[in-house]
This record gives structure tokens, sequence and C-alpha cells, in this order.
């Protein structure tokens, strides 16, 4: 997904946590459609939908939020949904036009009371379609409307188009070097697992130092020699760069989103 950079901390930060606040971070930061990002006032029908879930999926991936508005100057009107929709309803709605390959969540964002004034009250839903690159592109299984069969759509800045050839290739050419990167053959989850957790040993969680103002590492050279002189009190600080999410907390996330995939191929909903 290509978001614009004012806005890739919020959405790392809503997709890691997709709560209340989180949203509310999102949609206070918003600056108007782009690539990536939608805004509908309301639920629009089946086969529009499909036609924008298959572009936002043949262009790495967005967002689609319901209960929001673009204004004629890129303002944004916060109208909120008068119900939250059913997401089978929506789901059997749409699986007729997409492939199975194609995934998407759908969240909920209801506000009793908000410190946002804006949104008290109000109802949201958001629509995320990941990135899949070793299926694209996605094609409609059926027409309806201004959707047709068999027709490759992206999206071109703020809105659904037709493919052209070099889209085309550079969808490709995408999914070519996913499944076949110049390196040789897709890693398996175990060797992606093995290197992650590499690089979580190569960044330390806290940094320790001592009120003398000498650090750890060094204190432990020179403890025999200074012991008495070097002893102070430990202070053990959080490294600001390292990741809010632990290892064991990402993999722990990962088993949850893999169950709701599975349900989904299994057509639980």
């Amino acid at each position: 997904m290509e978001f614009p950079k004012q806005l890739k901390d919020q959405v790392y930060r809503l997709l890691q946590e997709p709560t209340l606040d989180k949203f509310r971070e999102f949609l206070h930061a918003q600056t108007g459609e782009h690539n990536a990002i939608d805004f509908k006032r309301q639920w629009i029908e089946n086969a529009a939908l499909a036609k924008e879930i298959l572009a936002l999926a043949n262009s790495q991936g967005g967002f689609i939020v319901f209960g929001v508005a673009e204004n004629e100057d890129k303002s944004m009107c916060v109208e909120g949904l008068s119900e939250i929709k059913d997401k089978a309803v929506i789901s059997n709605g749409i699986k007729n036009f997409i492939s199975s390959n194609l995934k998407y969540e759908i969240y909920d964002f209801v506000y009793s009371t908000s410190e946002y004034e804006a949104l008290k009250d109000k109802k949201f839903q958001m629509l995320f379609v990941e990135d899949t690159p070793e299926c694209i592109p996605f094609l409609p299984k059926k027409e309806s409307g201004s959707l047709k069969q068999n027709m490759i759509y992206v999206r071109r800045g703020t809105s659904c188009e037709i493919a052209n050839e070099e889209e085309l290739q550079s969808m490709l050419n995408r999914r070519m070097n996913y499944l076949h990167p110049l390196s040789g053959e897709p890693l398996q989850l175990e060797e992606h697992l093995k290197q992650l957790k590499i690089l979580y040993e190569k960044i330390e969680k806290n940094h320790v130092y001592y009120e003398t103002g000498f650090a750890a590492g060094v204190a432990s050279i020179f403890d025999a020699i200074t012991k008495s002189a070097m002893q102070g009190k430990r202070v053990v600080e959080p490294n600001p760069l390292y990741p809010d999410e632990s290892y064991e907390q990402f993999v722990s996330r990962m088993i949850v989103e893999k169950k709701k995939k599975i349900e989904r191929v299994l057509d639980l909903y």
C-alpha cells in the first residue's frame, strides 16, 4: 500500500490495533482521498463495491471508509452511518463478483462518547483490502452495471479505472518478483520467522546505564578494578527504537489473523 508520508504512522498503528482511538487519530489526520484511501458517505451497491475492492487489490491494497465523505474543497465531512451493516450481508453481496483469493477485513467503529466531538454518537465501518501480489491481477467473476467481466481495474489517483498496458505490466512484474525474487525462491514461513527473530535480537529492548555515567558494558570491563567507584544506581530505560510489538506478540497476532483467513476459506462468514 502506498500512503502519503504524513499518514503512514497512523495507518500502521490502525492496522496493528483497530481501536476507536486509533481510528479517530486516522480520521483526524486525513487530508482527502488518496490512491490507497477512499471515502464513501454510505455503503454502495454490491457490483460497485466489488469494483472498488478489485481496483484496490490490484493497486497494493488500501481502505474504504464508510460514513465519511470528501467535500469539493478536499475537506472531510464526517457524517457517520445510520446503522452498522452486517458483515455477512456484505460478504454474501460481493462474493459472486470477486475471487476467494482476494482478502479483505471489515471493521466497525461506534462512538457513544468521544473526545473528538465530531465523532460523538456516530458509526463508521472500514473495509481494508490486503495486498496479495501472488494473486494479482484480480478480475471480476461476473458483470453487472459498470462492472465489466474480465476487465482489470486499478486505483488511479482517486478513481477506479481500467488498467492500461503499463499498469498491467507493473502488476505482472510485482507478481513475478514476489513468486520468484532475484535471490531465488520465496522464503518459507520458518525462514521468515528465523530472520525476524535475528533482527529482534540485534536491537536492545532497554538501555542500561549507571548514574555515574558509565554504560553497563563499560562497567563490566572495569568492575574488577574500580567496583567501589563505579557502583551506583542502575538505570533501565526503554529503547525508543525497539518495536512496539514484541516478537512473541507479533506471532500471537499472526495466529489470530491466520484463524480469520481459515474461517473465510471455510465460508464461515
